[in-house]
């Protein structure tokens, strides 16, 4: 069983609930799962996109292919 939070609807009702309705909590509860993986697909595109050594040298494993000798 599942405790009450700010997207559940219901008698008691969460802040979200109060704010836009049991209608719309619902419909972000549904699309919720959507939205992460393309926000999951659309960070890895930017990182693919853009200078990816610069943001993949504080990956820890992946940072030793980057170190160069001086």
């Amino acid at each position: 069983m599942r405790g009450g939070g700010d997207f559940e609807g219901g008698a008691g009702g969460g802040m979200l609930s109060k704010l836009v309705g049991p209608r719309y909590v619902q419909l972000l509860q549904n699309w919720t799962p959507t939205l992460i993986t393309w926000g999951g697909v659309a960070g890895t595109g930017l990182i693919w996109f853009t200078d990816w050594k610069l943001v993949l040298q504080y990956v820890p494993y992946i940072s030793g292919k980057f170190k160069t000798e001086d």
